[in-house]
């Protein structure tokens, strides 16, 4: 016969499973929504692609790595679904939505000239790529020479003020709202 210690335990770890689960579908819903509306937004789409790394970030801090990569993966698929334009999807599938959790993996081995290196060498493994597609787009004086190179160095300060920004959000996340939503029920 099991002790009550035990019951309890496997009570408790049942609903820590369901809370994760729960908070993992709202907030994967919440992500589709953002992805959604930036297909539909006349200007300022930057932004829900932030929006969306930051809310798949909160997936991360309270549920856990294996629950941010399952709502990566559906939000992904749920995504091409519902999104008119599929191309709009790109910098969330390709960048956004795996650097969030990428960072998180980054940050943990504690060693900031290691996490510096692996951070740049993440988005610079998007930017090669999507260099490479908008070249064919844009007219050749600026792909070339000098523009590529300040087009170059301009993009590592962007995404170094993006890593400062998201880092900003998740200590404010931990300070400010994560008190809130983690207090004990009487």
């Amino acid at each position: 016969m099991e002790n009550s210690s035990g019951l309890k335990n496997r009570k408790e770890k049942s609903n820590n499973n369901i809370r994760k689960i729960s908070l993992t579908g709202i907030l994967s819903a919440f992500i589709v929504i953002v992805l959604f509306l930036e297909s539909i937004a006349p200007t300022g789409r930057l932004g829900f692609y932030v929006l969306a790394g930051f809310i798949l970030s909160v997936i991360i801090m309270e549920a856990g790595a294996k629950w941010a990569w399952a709502s990566y993966v559906v939000t992904c698929a749920a995504g091409f679904l519902v999104v008119p334009e599929k191309l709009n999807l790109l910098p969330y599938v390709l960048f956004f939505g795996i650097y969030t959790i990428l960072k998180y993996h980054i940050e943990s081995l504690r060693k900031t000239w290691l996490e510096i290196l692996l951070k740049f060498a993440a988005f610079n493994l998007f930017l090669w790529p999507t260099w490479s597609i908008m070249k064919t787009f844009l007219p050749q004086s600026l792909t070339s020479g000098t523009m590529m190179i300040v087009t170059g160095i301009v993009s590592q300060v962007v995404f170094v003020l993006y890593d400062i920004l998201f880092t900003a959000w998740i200590r404010f996340y931990f300070e400010k709202i994560a008190p809130i939503i983690r207090k004990p029920n009487p």
